[in-house]
């Protein structure tokens, strides 16, 4: 896999290192990621981080070279072995490039985010988390692939401002609906702002479908979204 970079970056501290914006490309990184080096994948993030936004990162460098990574595994270049290699490497560096929220992060309102009922994909609620953790929300990841039934006990729970449900393809949005109509169910009276994102934000109407608040396609409209429905 290293072939498809035109060099290697050293293992450096990324605190001591002055790389330029422009070196940071996504065949960078979707390069590193497949590769399984989440170091220095962190290294090239962290550098991202220093010049732009998380939001802005996570759009941009980090959408572009996992685009990158899906294309070559389309067009035969890679195997699935690589595309699941850099999904995992990619994990594994964004655990290392966590926003410091110190202790006001745990008294902010509460966003509850899961995959649904059969999704599998972790990397979009990942950055989602850090995003919002990073604007002074309060985030409960669930993770992928959560019943709907586990999701509404979550949040009967718990008191909770905004769920944030991810799912990939069209065959999920029963799962989306019933997973919806469990955070309607489990809250009551409380007022719970529901919003859809993921591939599957594509589809014509669904947040009328599903009964959520709103879909986001992307990080940033994600964020302000969230914002705009945030608890005074």
């Amino acid at each position: 896999m290293s072939d498809q970079l035109p060099f290697r970056l050293p293992p450096v501290d990324p605190a001591a290192a002055d790389v330029p914006a422009a070196s940071l490309s996504p065949e960078l990184l979707a390069g590193l990621l497949a590769d399984g080096d989440d170091e220095l994948a962190a290294w090239t993030l962290n550098h991202a981080l220093a010049e732009a936004t998380r939001v802005q990162v996570f759009d941009g460098l980090l959408r572009d070279a996992m685009r990158l990574v899906g294309e070559r595994w389309l067009t035969g270049q890679w195997t699935i072995a690589e595309e699941h290699l850099a999904s995992r490497t990619l994990l594994r560096a964004l655990e290392r490039i966590r926003p410091e929220t110190g202790p006001e992060g745990r008294v902010g309102p509460m966003a509850v985010l899961a995959g649904v009922a059969g999704e599998q994909h972790m990397i979009g609620l990942v950055c989602l988390e850090q995003a919002l953790a990073e604007d002074g929300w309060t985030v409960a990841n669930l993770g992928a692939d959560l019943p709907a039934a586990d999701l509404g006990a979550f949040v009967r729970r718990n008191d909770v401002a905004l769920v944030a449900l991810s799912a990939v393809g069209p065959d999920r949005v029963g799962a989306l609906s019933e997973s919806v109509a469990a955070v309607r169910g489990a809250a009551g009276e409380r007022s719970v702002t529901v919003l859809i994102g993921g591939r599957i934000t594509s589809h014509p109407g669904l947040a009328e479908t599903v009964g959520a608040d709103g879909v986001a396609r992307s990080l940033a409209e994600a964020v302000s979204m969230a914002a705009a429905h945030r608890p005074g």
